[in-house]
């Protein structure tokens, strides 16, 4: 009897574990669903503490900025260079370098790599500032209470914080603002940084360079621009709200870092599961439709 218990227990503890863990993220995913339902609600039906809202998306859209603006220049002046060089020393067809570096840039390097960035900023960003929001919400938010170091326990009981859906939306309108910024950011400066290395070590000329740009570029590349850029950002800053504004028993240094971490990794997840399936249904589900360097396939 004793082992015919313990074989079942044996036998289902995957089990256990695997539906524990399916339970676990419908749970989290609807967390994240009611968040994102919460802060529409605070854009459009704000609460009579909540801050105004234009005034509070514009300085989380310039601390954004002030943060992205490099790492992401930094970033890119490198891919920039390593594409027009690819370009050549992998393609063997110098010819094509505009179309390599600049293309690349638009269709997926620039958008994605910028999204990891944010996910990199946003997530230890909005997750830290997020749990302490009891001393937070009203000194920077509503600017009601002077920063005198005060801690949650010598708040003023009467103060009044704004409302986690305005929290969040405040930060996920910024972020969606900022995503395109920065991402047409990085594809001026990789561009700029290839065109400079094509020409001056491969010899190919301006007008080539940007010719060659120009005809492979399509449409849906520019539309991918805008939509992957607000989507990848909307990424990073949701499942950093999420960890922020989730209720948690675990309040240490420890805990903020490990939540961080989730946030960074779940959005750099769902970044690439996006980025696939904007390949596949736009890219790959039919026929090529528009210029290209290379024959069709054959049948």
């Amino acid at each position: 009897m004793a082992t015919s218990s313990l074989f079942e227990a044996t036998l289902l503890s995957p089990l256990g574990f695997i539906g524990r863990g399916v339970l676990a993220g419908v749970t989290y995913l609807g967390g994240v669903g009611t968040l994102s339902l919460s802060a529409l609600r605070g854009v459009f039906h704000p609460g009579e503490d909540d801050p105004p809202f234009l005034s509070s998306c514009l300085r989380q859209l310039a601390t954004f900025l002030v943060m992205g603006i490099p790492l992401v220049g930094l970033a890119h002046f490198g891919m920039g260079s390593f594409l027009s060089m690819q370009a050549y020393y992998g393609g063997t067809f110098v010819d094509g370098t505009g179309a390599v570096v600049g293309v690349g840039l638009v269709r997926n390097v620039a958008p994605l790599i910028t999204g990891l960035i944010l996910a990199g900023i946003l997530a230890p960003l909005l997750t830290s500032e997020l749990r302490g929001r009891s001393t937070w919400e009203s000194r920077v938010e509503t600017r009601r209470i002077p920063d005198r170091g005060m801690t949650p326990s010598g708040m003023n009981e009467q103060a009044s914080y704004p409302s986690a859906g305005r929290l969040a939306a405040v930060r996920l309108t910024a972020a969606v603002v900022a995503g395109p910024i920065l991402t047409l950011w990085a594809i001026l400066v990789g561009t700029a940084v290839g065109w400079q290395v094509s020409q001056e070590l491969l010899g190919v000329s301006t007008h080539a360079f940007f010719y060659m740009f120009s005809e492979m570029l399509w449409v849906r590349d520019i539309v991918g621009v805008l939509v992957k850029g607000m989507a990848y950002a909307l990424f990073a800053a949701v499942f950093a709200c999420h960890e922020g504004l989730r209720e948690s028993s675990d309040s240490s240094h420890e805990g903020v870092v490990r939540a961080a971490f989730r946030a960074a990794c779940l959005a750099t997840l769902a970044m690439l599961i996006l980025n696939s399936g904007w390949f596949l249904l736009l890219y790959h589900a039919g026929p090529a439709f528009g210029p290209t360097l290379l024959a069709p396939p054959s049948v």
